[in-house]
């Protein structure tokens, strides 16, 4: 009995070498793979997409491909696709073994794509021209790629983000089917537009391919655009009860691009007023670009009347003191220029009180804030006057 096992093993291990070695016949190439780069996309936090691409006469077979992966390429990330052929295997190395079957004699396309962690930024530069009810908003991408490698005609796409977070990659699979050429187009969207898991951020594609020299910055036209602007003063009397005002431009984004924030320098009539800090600002909406304090209104908060009284109640078994207290306070907006303002005014009461008078009547009132929306005329004095009341209760033991 021993000895028929003795011999299916025997018979095991030789049809198991016999198989390995035809399993080495069949690969047909052994390859080294160099692709260069096709596109980089860009987040504004240090993170690289990159997309290699090339095509090579290919036969019928086994196929073993030793790709080029640049050191500082996250490998997780590591995408390679083949036209009409599937994926066997995947030997993890310092440059990476693709052993692939290619379902027919051909000129075949290759993709490969990575991320790249810092390995480089960009941010928009603004020039900001304000005319009379509008602005022009000029924008320039400032680029600094630092791949190990200079790059020759790259396609460069722009992601621009609401929040400085970087985004949570999706490593796409590897296709088991010969349908590579579709899998190589839907890869392509995916990895470009803002759509999916990506749904929120919005991505540039520059016009023009060009040369990124590594670890050196350039600066690339991004957009123009006209937008509706105006004018705006705004007043927290509650922090600032002396002033000053603050001028502010308010612009609404007209185009079908969002701004990302970056920095932007601010002229008028051909000459530098300042430069200030653009916020991230989704089509449709409203920027607010504080130019800073302005000396285009005299303000005053002042506290014109207060009062106090205080009653012992009783009630059941027991006494209480309530206080009230009486609180009037006076607003005064005095126009030094000779121009029609738009003047927001916001004050803060507390949580406890109660208006019991308010002239002019705000535009906004919530638990703890006051709100007007005001036109001051040219050197026009105007005033605001509220008042409001505190009410408390102590309940006082008895001896």
């Amino acid at each position: 009995m021993r000895s028929w096992t003795i011999l299916a093993m025997l018979l095991l291990a030789v049809s198991c070498s016999a198989t390995a070695v035809d399993s080495a016949k069949e690969v047909v190439a052994t390859t080294a793979i160099s692709l260069p780069v096709d596109s980089v996309t860009i987040y504004q936090d240090g993170l690289v997409f990159v997309k290699r691409t090339g095509s090579m006469d290919l036969t019928e077979g086994i196929h073993k491909f030793v790709v080029d992966i640049p050191e500082n390429a996250d490998t997780s990330s590591a995408l390679f696709l083949v036209t009409n052929s599937s994926l066997e295997r995947i030997v993890y190395e310092r440059m990476p073994v693709y052993t692939m079957n290619v379902s027919s004699t051909a000129r075949q396309s290759f993709l490969l794509s990575y991320v790249v962690r810092d390995g480089g930024h960009w941010a928009p530069n603004y020039y900001i021209h304000l005319l009379n009810d509008s602005m022009l908003l000029t924008a320039n991408a400032l680029i600094n790629v630092d791949l190990m490698e200079d790059l020759k005609n790259v396609q460069i796409r722009l992601v621009a983000m609401p929040e400085r977070e970087i985004p949570v990659m999706m490593r796409a699979p590897a296709p088991t089917a010969a349908k590579a050429e579709e899998a190589l187009s839907a890869y392509d969207i995916a990895a470009g537009a803002p759509t999916g898991e990506l749904e929120t951020l919005f991505v540039f594609v520059l016009e023009n391919r060009t040369d990124l020299v590594a670890g050196k910055s350039i600066g690339l036209p991004l957009f123009e655009d006209l937008a509706p602007a105006w004018r705006v003063y705004t007043w927290d009397a509650y922090y600032n009860p002396d002033g000053p005002a603050r001028e502010e431009i308010r612009a609404n984004n007209t185009a079908d691009h969002p701004w990302p924030d970056g920095k932007a320098q601010v002229f008028r009539d051909g000459e530098y007023v300042t430069t200030l800090s653009m916020p991230y600002t989704p089509k449709g909406a409203n920027a607010s670009l504080s130019l800073g304090p302005s000396a285009d209104l005299k303000l005053s908060k002042k506290l014109i009347d207060y009062n106090i009284t205080e009653n012992v109640v009783s009630f059941g078994n027991g006494t209480a003191k309530v206080t009230t207290e009486n609180w009037t306070y006076q607003l005064e907006i005095k126009s030094n220029t000779d121009k029609e303002i738009d003047l927001e005014v916001k004050d803060t009461i507390p949580m406890e009180a109660k208006v019991i008078d308010v002239s002019p009547e705000p535009s906004e009132m919530t638990a703890t804030l006051l709100k007007w929306n005001l036109k001051v005329a040219p050197r026009e004095e105007m005033k605001i006057r509220y008042a409001y009341r505190v009410v408390t209760v102590e309940t006082i033991d008895r001896q």
